[in-house]
């Protein structure tokens, strides 16, 4: 018997060592470039860092999928999934955790660094468990402590609200915190961020595999929207969705969109109280997304859609999407296409009512489509497919849209009209100075993020 449960120990503690090494993958996470909105000077997000912030550590709520493996005060995620929703915290740490506060905040603001900055994983621990089959009106005792104690850092915010973030394919757990807890790093850790990971197989040549994990996640996801609805105090709900989690972010909240239990549609977005929906680079079909738009875009305050159109990843991932839809792989999956991505669509793959419906959209205050393009921004690569936080241009731009909801001229971006119709917002080249003026207007209508 002993035998047999020293055998069951290291085998437990294998899965947890491969499960250790999924989370941190070969791809590790360096502290994002400061944007340009902070290396100016003009945004100071960090002159009202609460003091039990400044610190090593970046907290970032979660909620996965993914099931567990460890004690709930270190738990390791694996890729493997369910329906329910587990929920906890995430604790990154900047660099060998040996920096002051003071040297933190001196490589934050800087435009240029001599060296990286690695984040890693401290700590990941679970509160609570909302099962498949669990009521949203009745909540369990632990979830209900756990979203007391979220309510109550929210209240501590001067924001009042929490974005989401939803990460791309080929991603760990590790990798996802890591990026949302660099977001809310560059709020002054004043926001609330909540980062969903979905259960990607966290490998490139397995894309197939994460589109349908996505789609097996879409109610997940929906439902765990509606628990934020119903159960926290946040002012707002915004979503950061990039790449390949547009296809999760805009399916689910097609789900929402089409729920007709409540007639009055006004009442229905107040409940839901979606603010803005920031698609980053997003990897999903085109023509798919114009459907699903439809059907939420009465909803949700308002919709970013970010595009390069010489994204070399959308590039691989169209291309990999038109060899399985062939057979070539000896299956077609379910609802491919050969259809151009979101972040770098074409006209030409919706038909004339969709077409005149979307450019309509785009001219109003609900959609904005902003071109990225490489060749007139500042240090980013031709097939730039990460730059919402590779770039400091765009992630000011993320920052100024999620945070101050402001519209793209109050965030210094010039407009644009296609012969075709389309109504596009650019990076202009004076974008810094264009920048700056813009955060002293959006300071004077709404000090957020300066010096009280």
């Amino acid at each position: 018997m002993a035998v047999k449960n020293i055998w069951m120990y290291l085998l437990v503690m294998l899965a947890i060592v491969l499960s250790a090494g999924c989370q941190s993958s070969v791809y590790t996470v360096h502290l994002m470039p400061t944007p340009t909105g902070i290396a100016t000077g003009a945004y100071i997000p960090f002159s009202n860092t609460p003091e039990d912030e400044k610190n090593n550590n970046i907290l970032v709520g979660y909620a996965t999928n993914r099931l567990p493996l460890g004690a709930r005060e270190a738990r390791f995620y694996t890729r493997n999934f369910d329906q329910d929703l587990r929920m906890g915290v995430a604790t990154m740490q900047i660099g060998d955790g040996s920096m002051t506060w003071d040297e933190i905040l001196e490589l934050s603001q800087k435009s240029t660094r001599k060296d990286q900055v690695l984040l890693s994983m401290s700590n990941t621990r679970e509160f609570a468990t909302l099962g498949a089959e669990d009521s949203l009106e009745n909540l369990s005792p632990a979830m209900l402590k756990m979203m007391n104690k979220f309510n109550a850092y929210i209240e501590k915010s001067p924001i009042k609200e929490v974005t989401v973030y939803v990460h791309g394919a080929n991603n760990s757990f590790y990798r996802s915190a890591a990026h949302a807890a660099q977001y809310r790093h560059f709020t002054g850790r004043q926001s609330v961020v909540l980062m969903y990971s979905w259960p990607s197989a966290e490998d490139i040549k397995r894309y197939g595999t994460d589109v349908r994990n996505i789609r097996q996640t879409v109610p997940t996801f929906a439902r765990y929207l509606q628990l934020l609805a119903k159960h926290s105090t946040a002012r707002k709900i915004n979503i950061l969705a990039y790449s390949a989690g547009a296809t999760l972010t805009s399916e689910a909240l097609a789900v929402l969109g089409e729920d007709t239990s409540t007639p009055d549609r006004e009442a229905y977005k107040t409940s839901l109280r979606i603010g803005t929906v920031y698609f980053a680079a997003p990897d999903t079909d085109f023509d798919d997304w114009v459907k699903q738009y439809r059907s939420y875009q009465d909803i949700v305050d308002k919709v970013t859609v970010t595009m390069n159109m010489k994204d070399s990843t959308l590039a691989m991932a169209q291309e990999d999407r038109q060899w399985k839809a062939s057979g070539s792989s000896g299956y077609m999956m379910e609802s491919e296409t050969t259809k151009s991505r979101l972040g770098r669509p074409d006209l030409d793959d919706i038909n004339t009512e969709d077409e005149k419906w979307i450019l309509t959209m785009a001219k109003t205050p609900q959609l904005d489509v902003l071109v990225i393009d490489p060749s007139t921004i500042p240090g980013m690569k031709k097939g730039s497919h990460n730059f919402w936080y590779k770039n400091p241009w765009v992630s000011t731009d993320v920052l100024l849209d999620i945070n101050y909801h402001a519209a793209p001229a109050s965030r210094g971006l010039s407009d644009h009209m296609t012969e075709r119709g389309t109504y596009l917002w650019y990076f202009p080249p004076e974008y810094e100075q264009r920048v700056t003026r813009a955060i002293n207007e959006l300071n004077d209508e709404n000090p957020r993020f300066r010096d009280q």
